[in-house]
């Protein structure tokens, strides 16, 4: 059986030029969580410990993505090398039940390193694709989840979110609730903020530069922009009361964001440099929590107008606003996906639980069916994925899913009481 033909439900066919020859793949895309792909990742032939690392790291983007389960090391019949297909045993990796392997090679000179990694069809003998990367070793990590996106991009015509940034609230450094920014697969967690009080609702710029954040620092809830390095930080919107849920438009010249006037949310564009540009919302309801459209024509947010939280849609200058969520009372949190079809949000049905309503179709489908609390969804950069936090192993933790909820896979430990994430663009 092709290696693609093992991936299908919806058709696909690729013609993909690799360094030996060029390979046909003809495959059919199941999506995360349904039956995985085995896959073997050889550790890198060079650099002994450096190539180990980068066989680590891609190795759990993979399985992370729910389309792959990589194979035990310990059953690999065949060491790093060779790793061109004309040389490769490809029998010693089928008799292990690998249908793709991953081989190649790794250079360091000083700081620096060269990568070639290649993907192979074991049952066709043959390479579908390759990449090479080069740069400081400390962008290792980087390159591996790069070609982790690069697989997906190979057997399913779309690249995979991994080559990005996760932005969370968190208390693990103590009392204080602090910005924290990691990757996706975890093995690397920054600082943003240490300013010891409250910090929240982060969000990235469209150029996964910098975040905003409302902070209470000066003693009020004012929206700020902090660059990724945490150094420089600037104060946006300071109006006295909440200055809540900044949100870029995809642009970046607009921010979208709640300011709290007369004890009344309502919301707001102000430009990115924090000039108020327009009022969107007026009346005595609640308006918070905005959600651009990827094309920027659109802003969802949550309403109390009807007496309970509801997710609406409007134009981005205010007008012909619509209520979307009818299913439940209490529906909050929304976040558009960047392909335009869904969008996520919150509804309290027997706790708290992450939703996604198709704006076509109008379907809704539950994703974490009542596994405790589960609040604050965004997608990936790709849609195929939502980020959220929950609390069904105790204080909340972030959780990764499909949209479908079929693969639900825990990101940080419990007991940093994790919350508020926001899922970078792909990184430039």
């Amino acid at each position: 059986m092709r290696l693609q033909s093992w991936i299908g439900v919806v058709g696909l066919v690729l013609m993909l030029s690799a360094a030996e020859g060029r390979a046909q793949v003809t495959g059919r895309i199941v999506g995360p969580g349904a039956t995985r792909l085995e896959i073997a990742v050889s550790p890198l032939d060079g650099a002994k410990g450096v190539g180990d690392r980068f066989a680590e790291i891609l190795s759990r983007n993979l399985t992370l993505s729910g389309y792959f389960r990589v194979l035990e090391p310990k059953a690999y019949l065949e060491g790093s090398a060779p790793t061109d297909a004309g040389q490769i045993n490809f029998a010693n990796w089928s008799t292990i039940g690998a249908k793709a392997l991953v081989k190649g090679t790794i250079s360091q000179s000083g700081d620096s390193v060269s990568i070639e990694a290649r993907l192979f069809d074991v049952a066709q003998h043959s390479q579908i694709g390759g990449e090479r990367y080069s740069g400081s070793a400390e962008r290792l990590p980087q390159m591996a989840r790069r070609f982790a996106d690069k697989i997906m991009e190979y057997l399913t015509g779309e690249p995979g979110p991994f080559d990005s940034r996760i932005a969370f609230a968190s208390r693990r450094g103590g009392r204080a609730k602090e910005i924290l920014e990691m990757s996706v697969d975890g093995y690397d967690v920054s600082v943003i903020t240490n300013n010891r009080t409250i910090n929240l609702a982060p969000s990235w710029s469209p150029d996964a530069g910098s975040l905003l954040f409302t902070s209470f620092m000066d003693g009020n809830a004012s929206l700020y922009r902090a660059d990724v390095s945490g150094r420089n930080t600037r104060k946006l919107s300071s109006g006295r009361g909440l200055n809540l849920g900044g949100r870029y438009s995809p642009d970046g010249q607009k921010i979208a964001l709640s300011i709290e006037r007369g004890g009344n949310s309502d919301l707001f564009l102000i430009s990115s440099e924090g000039q108020v540009l327009k009022q969107l919302t007026n009346g005595a309801e609640i308006d918070v929590s905005p959600s651009w459209s990827p094309d920027g024509q659109q802003i969802a947010f949550v309403s109390s107008r009807t007496g309970t939280p509801q997710v609406y849609v409007m134009n981005a200058d205010g007008s012909s606003p619509r209520r979307v969520t009818f299913q439940g009372s209490y529906n909050t949190s929304p976040c558009w996906s960047p392909k335009g079809d869904l969008i996520a949000y919150v509804g309290r049905e027997h706790g708290f639980n992450i939703y996604t309503l198709n704006l076509k179709t109008n379907q809704v489908h539950d994703v974490t069916s009542g596994q405790g609390n589960n609040e604050d969804p965004w997608f990936s950069p790709d849609g195929r994925y939502l980020v959220f936090s929950s609390t069904r192993v105790g204080k909340p933790a972030l959780f990764l899913a499909d949209t479908s909820g079929q693969q639900q896979v825990q990101l940080t430990k419990s007991g940093g009481d994790d919350t508020s994430p926001s899922w970078s663009p792909r990184l430039p």
